[in-house]
């Protein structure tokens, strides 16, 4: 595949991420040239997507992630535990998991909940 053609579904993708999280009422912003001026216009041009101000990496694939999607539907985890070794462990969750988060959070902070 071309790389204007990955570029694109690359866009897709971060479009696809502000208004999911948009639509479940958490800020989200798409980073000016998905951080490729970081180092010229500093750290607040890093990263493709921001919601909620966490700095978020978009990376799509078109097959590659599907051990991590049969993890996910092993046991209908909510959230998947990896780690390489001698590297840290990540924590993957599902869109409506990360968004359902990040609004209790959001509600913590403004005293609402």
């Amino acid at each position: 595949m071309s790389g204007k053609n990955n570029k694109a579904r690359g866009y897709a993708l971060e479009r696809e991420a502000v208004i999911a999280a948009e639509a479940a009422g958490l800020e989200a912003k798409r980073v000016f040239a998905s951080g490729a001026f970081k180092h010229q216009l500093g750290e607040d041009f890093a990263g493709d997507v921001v919601i909620e101000g966490l700095r978020c990496e978009m990376k799509r694939r078109k097959a590659g992630f599907k051990l991590l999607y049969d993890a996910f539907t092993q046991d209908d985890a909510d959230v998947v535990v990896v780690r390489a070794d001698r590297s840290p462990r990540m924590y993957l969750l599902r869109e409506e998991t990360f968004h359902e988060l990040l609004t209790r959070a959001k509600e913590r902070k403004d005293g609402t909940e």
